[in-house]
């Protein structure tokens, strides 16, 4: 819907809603009543020593309790290779409107013409997500918090950490009992819980464009941010499908991100006189969220829990989030690059080529586009080479493409 404020054609607003439907597939989680998926045929991970150093499993994977070289299975992976042991789907994922996921946008946008060739357009977004599933774990139905304990660590003091570290980290496991039992996975409509989550992102884009004589320029931002809040929904049921950290922690339940801004820029010139074409096109990008799995030795656990975690061996080591909603750490630096062209136009009758060179990431910038994410447990926390926070990856160096290209 637009609407010419003023009669002038110089002023516009516009309004849009839409309604967007995730795409049908004939996949997950809508074939999980397939006889084929009905065994369930890899689990995510296994305790597990190598007692004679022969990097062999020396253990039956088919037997969920101790053997061999082997922990004891716990939750789902004790069905590993049963019959009949895989997801339970509920009718109402299979059939109904409304039921497959989807989300509703809704954007307001002011339009205003400054001067000939010379607009301004600022716009607001906001979309909500909605119509999730969930698995819940049957065997876990009465009373929840009594399925879970709970142990306290203190994050490392490091100053590249959030605060400078040493927090609290409160860790749910679920009981040995809770444990000893084959999970009994149910996926539904987290609607069937009588919640559901709060999922929306919220975003403003202002625009100026320009035109004249030749020259195009167009310069923008976007400011935005997501929210997912799980926190009502997570107490309602066993997250049998291993969600991390799982069950009702609530350091896991909400994830509020901070207001962000890209910015973008594009401009061509057409040089008339020799017939040159040169464009260019500049963005930057907000740094990037870098995640911190702590490794922390289980004889550490066993000093906070009191026991091993179910599955866990007493010389292996539990991955415990040192990053969460309250504690976010990001790398200092925005990505920023520059991408040029500049082409010679050839005219012949109605046919048009350009012979151009192409100049990718003009100024080399070679900001980390990965980080290593293991924050290994030890005594000084001292940064070490190859450690957590050392880029794993660095922007595509500058490099030259040359072009031809016929429009007829």
């Amino acid at each position: 819907m637009a609407w010419d404020v003023l009669g002038t054609g110089k002023t516009a607003l516009k309004f849009n809603w839409g309604r967007y439907l995730a795409y049908a597939a004939n996949d997950l989680p809508y074939t999980s009543t397939n006889p084929g998926f009905t065994v369930v045929r890899n689990v995510q991970n296994r305790g597990w020593t190598d007692s004679n150093g022969n990097r062999v499993v020396d253990c039956s994977l088919l037997n969920p309790n101790a053997n061999g070289e082997c922990a004891a299975a716990v939750g789902n992976a004790r069905n590993f290779g049963q019959l009949g042991a895989a997801t339970l789907v509920d009718p109402g994922v299979l059939k109904g409107w409304g039921v497959r996921p989807h989300d509703y946008q809704y954007t307001l946008t002011v339009q205003q013409e400054v001067l000939p060739r010379l607009s301004v357009e600022a716009s607001f977004t906001h979309r909500t997500f909605h119509s999730f599933f969930v698995t819940d774990d049957l065997t876990r139905q009465a009373d929840l918090l009594s399925h879970y304990q709970t142990y306290t660590l203190t994050a490392p003091q490091d100053s590249r950490l959030a605060g400078g570290g040493e927090y609290p980290i409160t860790v749910w496991v679920p009981t040995a009992a809770a444990n000893a039992v084959s999970t009994q996975r149910h996926m539904m409509r987290e609607r069937k819980l009588g919640v559901e989550r709060d999922s929306a992102w919220d975003g403003v884009d202002f625009t100026v464009n320009a035109r004249r004589s030749g020259l195009t320029v167009q310069l923008g931002t976007t400011t935005g941010r997501g929210k997912v809040d799980t926190c009502e929904v997570d107490v309602r049921y066993n997250q049998a499908a291993g969600a991390s950290p799982s069950g009702p922690d609530p350091r896991g339940c909400r994830n509020v991100e901070p207001w962000q801004t890209t910015v973008r820029g594009l401009a061509s010139y057409m040089v008339r006189k020799i017939d040159v074409l040169v464009s260019g096109v500049v963005r930057s990008q907000p740094p990037l969220a870098i995640n911190a799995t702590w490794q922390v030795p289980n004889s550490v656990i066993v000093a906070a829990l009191g026991h091993l975690p179910p599955g866990a061996t007493a010389t292996g080591s539990t991955n415990i989030p040192l990053t969460d909603n309250a504690h976010r750490v990001y790398a200092d630096e925005r990505r920023t690059q520059l991408d040029v062209r500049l082409a010679k136009v050839a005219r012949f009758g109605r046919t048009r080529a350009d012979i151009g060179v192409d100049i990718q990431n003009l100024l080399n910038t070679n900001y980390a586009t990965g980080y290593n994410t293991t924050y290994i447990y030890n005594t000084d926390n001292a940064p070490r080479p190859g450690g957590w926070g050392v880029p794993t990856g660095i922007y595509t160096p500058r490099f030259v493409r040359l072009n031809f290209t016929v429009n007829f």
